[in-house]
């Protein structure tokens, strides 16, 4: 059962501003989020999303830390069933246009293996996101001559701006580039949680409570991360499984 807890609760958690007198270290550590999918443009269907071997390898990595610490409650990932195959929807058998570039793939009217399993994705996927992909469908690129490098890279935006001076309306800084993700791209991390200690009155919670009250507040939510949020960037969607 979830409780409701506002975000002040959970700020305690994340250990002591710089300038306290007593510091503490936070009882919850995030991983880098590492990307999983981000989507294509394709003829037919408009987008699907594209993933490769090696983005599978780092969330199965993840996986696997997750099923060291937490023995009690395992995620039965079997990633394999993925690998050896390309699905997306494709406009010819045998081939897909994705982000201007013709493939050759062992295309699929479904998803390949066991995906909408619990021994597939969606074991950790949550339901919108495993819904979006069923739909849109996934093409899971080689790493061989850095094709899935290449491809995925052309479905970054990249946005050149300047900075003008306020009365003269002229250039003060800039052209400078930035890198966008499309919407509807998907990351992947993985929170660890540790034993907090409130001194002041004398508690004392679990790592699983502190968990369980982090993941009651956030999942769901969007909030914005980084320092582009007044140009409308950097809009993320937390789901915590």
């Amino acid at each position: 059962m979830k409780a409701n807890i506002s975000v002040n609760q959970v700020k305690k958690y994340l250990g002591s501003d710089p300038d306290e007198k007593e510091t503490y270290p936070s009882s919850i550590s995030i991983t880098d989020a590492k990307l999983l999918t981000i989507p294509g443009r394709v003829l037919e269907g408009i987008w699907t999303y594209i993933t490769t071997t090696q983005l599978l390898e780092n969330l199965e990595k993840y996986a696997n830390i997750y099923n060291e610490i937490n023995r009690t409650s395992p995620l039965n990932l079997n990633l394999s069933i993925l690998k050896p195959t390309r699905s997306a929807k494709y406009t010819k058998p045998g081939s897909v246009f994705v982000n201007e570039y013709e493939l050759e793939v062992d295309a699929k009217d479904t998803l390949p293996g066991n995906f909408l399993d619990k021994s597939g994705l969606k074991s950790i996927l949550p339901n919108e996101i495993a819904s979006n992909i069923a739909s849109q469908g996934l093409l899971i690129l080689s790493e061989a001559n850095n094709l899935g490098l290449n491809l995925i890279n052309k479905s970054v935006l990249i946005q050149y701006r300047i900075r003008l001076k306020r009365e003269e309306k002229t250039v003060d800084t800039g052209p400078w580039s930035e890198e966008y993700l499309p919407m509807e791209t998907v990351f992947v991390s993985l929170v660890l949680c540790r034993e907090f200690k409130d001194k002041e009155k004398n508690i004392t919670e679990s790592p699983m409570d502190v968990c369980n009250k982090f993941t009651s507040t956030l999942d769901g939510k969007s909030l914005y991360l980084g320092g582009r949020e007044t140009i409308g960037r950097g809009l993320v969607k937390i789901y915590l499984r």
